[in-house]
């Protein structure tokens, strides 16, 4: 099977149609995501539709969580609190139920598909410390953990009953093509696939992996979209123009 796993797609349909067309031409069988389906961008129930007629296996995000009224706002910056404020009055009562029936935690053998951590998904601590990613490990039940959140794609192996991380892997160039062993007796693995509709890591382009378990082997992939096409929908919505202008910078 081919997975393509997507996360914090936040409202941008431009990035999202982007993706999903490489991912055709990359013969995926099924999508896996991991939650922040909106929030940020101008057409969340757009990307919504779009994942339910592929019948993705979906996570809640915390801006799911903030629209249903499970997360309070003032957890959010400025600009991420308007943005929830907004996309709640945008969204059907479908898109709410939709929503509510999205899991903070999903299993897809072999796949464990969370937001953030692991432990405890309900708080959406951003998994940037190693010692997190082994938290989050230690607690998976699968060979492989799929988490999003921080906007950044990173890959990370671990043997579970050493407590000993083997790889970890950040750049570009590393997380084109990973092989990994796909019956292992000790080993666990921690996949963020980084960020569909508004990467963090200074390229704008949209961000998503690739899973082919037959051959045992992953990849994270960047595909250019309408950026400006985005940006204009942001502004025209009367959303906070930085998160129109931050699109551009990949930030």
């Amino acid at each position: 099977m081919r997975y393509a796993v997507l996360s914090d797609i936040h409202g941008n349909l431009e990035a999202l149609t982007a993706v999903l067309e490489a991912c055709r031409a990359e013969r995926v069988d099924r999508y896996l995501c991991l939650g922040d389906i909106v929030g940020y961008g101008a057409q969340p129930s757009a990307c919504l539709e779009r994942l339910a007629a592929l019948e993705a296996v979906v996570v809640s995000g915390n801006h799911e969580q903030a629209c249903l009224g499970m997360l309070d706002p003032g957890w959010f910056n400025e600009a991420a609190r308007a943005a929830i404020l907004w996309t709640r009055e945008q969204l059907s009562f479908g898109d709410l139920d939709r929503l509510r029936r999205y899991p903070l935690t999903c299993m897809e053998e072999p796949f464990t598909l969370v937001h953030a951590t692991l432990p405890r998904p309900e708080r959406f601590d951003y998994l940037v410390e190693l010692g997190q990613a082994v938290d989050t490990l230690t607690a998976c039940r699968t060979l492989m953990c799929l988490a999003g959140h921080t906007h950044q794609a990173c890959f990370v192996e671990f043997d579970r009953p050493a407590r000993r991380v083997l790889r970890v892997l950040t750049a570009p160039e590393a997380l084109r093509e990973v092989a990994y062993e796909d019956e292992p007796v000790t080993r666990r693995y921690l996949l963020n696939p980084g960020s569909v509709g508004q990467p963090r890591d200074g390229d704008p382009r949209a961000g998503f992996a690739v899973v082919d378990t037959a051959q045992a082997r992953l990849g994270v992939r960047r595909v250019p979209y309408d950026v400006a096409a985005a940006q204009r929908r942001i502004r025209e919505a009367g959303l906070p123009p930085f998160l129109a202008d931050r699109l551009a910078a990949g930030r």
